[in-house]
């Protein structure tokens, strides 16, 4: 869509005569928004789980929470994956209280109400007092999340049984999926189990932070200076890079710089043994997925958001990160690493290394996030002024929910805004 007229909306103001984006910072501070968005916005969005590393085997199970809920995320004995409600439908307690493992059956420890791993009442641990055929009808089975579905072997959830499917869901940015689970053969797992911890900001500051190219530079400072050095030896070349809006308020920025990745990537500091390796790995992925798609695979940094609440890293190594919003000013990050099945010990230390330096909760860029994330929620709450500006590189005539711009421009901020504009304005 081009930009024809003014737009006002509670959330939203755009003036595309004097190239204007703002956003109401209500959207941060306000209690009933956020109260709204839960109903409006995060339970009826795909929402990432996990992957399927995590339950490889039948009988698998892990925890974990998801916005209000505690979800129990199962491959069953007949090697179904499924996700359930961790409460048990006959007094409510929690079923499961361990955070992974291997069960072919989860027991209620309040009245002894056991359940299949696939979700079915299996007995409710007493001799008499129950007709026959109580659950014949299986209304008290574990509660099914509605839609449980994967893309590459990341899995997600949508607790609007009416959604549409995840493939249409995602878009353009099922291909970039894709692209991280090209990167073997052998299929992705989940290194070193997940990173955890909280910031005192609103959960969308984190999305709009995670693929902004504008921050980089005053923020990360420290972390350039880094890179550099870790990429004397190589001739520069010139840095190509993009922002990209993928439709349904997804988008990513994306860049060919010599960083580093252990997929195909090398860098002379990582040493000899390292670089026929990756060599090695160059050669079967362009052999597999074919020459271009291979170079872009081995070549192109990204971090992409997937709305309303996930980011997805493909840069020195590949990380998954969910923020889950516990109150207005308040989230949870998750972080998961993940690198190739079978992957050579060096090229995993060499995947950790680059993990750990920028990305993991002690590396050089998310301490300095969160102290910027940290300080916008703090000015936000003082009051005062009333709307963010996501303005850089606005063009009318642009179509903000696909389109492509420079990578350090406000594109792909400006997707994610229009889309949850536009579910959140809905029916209002």
């Amino acid at each position: 869509m081009a930009w024809t007229a003014p737009y006002e909306s509670k959330y939203l103001r755009v003036d595309p005569a004097s190239r204007r984006f703002q956003v109401n910072r209500k959207v941060y501070t306000d209690p009933a928004i956020f109260e709204a968005e839960k109903h409006k916005l995060l339970y009826k969005s795909w929402l990432y789980l996990g992957h399927v590393s995590e339950i490889s085997k039948p009988n698998d199970f892990i925890t974990r929470q998801l916005i209000d809920k505690n979800l129990i995320l199962t491959n069953s004995r007949d090697g179904e994956i499924a996700a359930f409600i961790n409460s048990c439908p006959h007094r409510g307690a929690i079923i499961c209280r361990e955070h992974k493992g291997s069960r072919k059956s989860f027991s209620c420890p309040y009245h002894g109400w056991t359940f299949k791993n696939s979700g079915e009442l299996q007995t409710q641990n007493a001799p008499y007092g129950y007709e026959e055929g109580f659950n014949a009808s299986g209304a008290y089975d574990l509660f099914r999340v509605p839609r449980l579905e994967t893309r590459g072997g990341f899995i997600f959830v949508n607790f609007d049984a009416n959604s549409i499917s995840l493939d249409d869901y995602l878009g353009a940015a099922g291909d970039r999926i894709d692209m991280m689970a090209d990167h073997s053969a052998d299929g992705l797992e989940v290194i070193g189990g997940m990173q955890e911890y909280y910031i005192n900001a609103n959960y969308k500051l984190m999305c709009e932070n995670s693929y902004d190219g504008y921050h980089l530079e005053p923020t990360h400072g420290s972390y350039i200076e880094y890179q550099m050095s870790m990429m004397k030896g190589l001739t520069p070349r010139p840095i190509e890079g993009n922002g990209r809006s993928l439709d349904n308020g997804h988008g990513c920025f994306e860049l060919n710089i010599q960083a580093g990745r252990p997929i195909a990537q090398w860098l002379p500091v990582w040493g000899e043994d390292a670089r026929v390796m990756i060599a090695e790995r160059k050669v079967e992925l362009l052999e597999r997925v074919g020459a271009e798609r291979g170079e872009q695979i081995a070549e192109w940094h990204r971090n992409m958001v997937i709305f309303p609440n996930t980011v997805m890293n493909d840069q020195q190594t590949i990380l998954i990160r969910s923020f889950i919003p516990v109150s207005y000013n308040q989230m949870i990050v998750r972080a998961w690493p993940l690198g190739p099945a079978n992957e050579a010990p060096e090229l995993r230390r060499v995947r950790l290394q680059g993990a750990l330096s920028f990305l993991g909760p002690g590396g050089f860029a998310t301490p300095d996030d969160v102290e910027m994330l940290e300080l916008c929620q703090r000015g936000y709450e003082m009051g005062g002024l009333e709307w963010n500006d996501v303005s850089k590189g606005f063009r009318p005539e642009e179509n903000t929910a696909n389109d492509k711009d420079i990578w350090n421009n406000e594109l792909q901020m400006r997707a994610y805004w229009l889309q949850y504009d536009r579910v959140m304005s809905a029916g209002s």
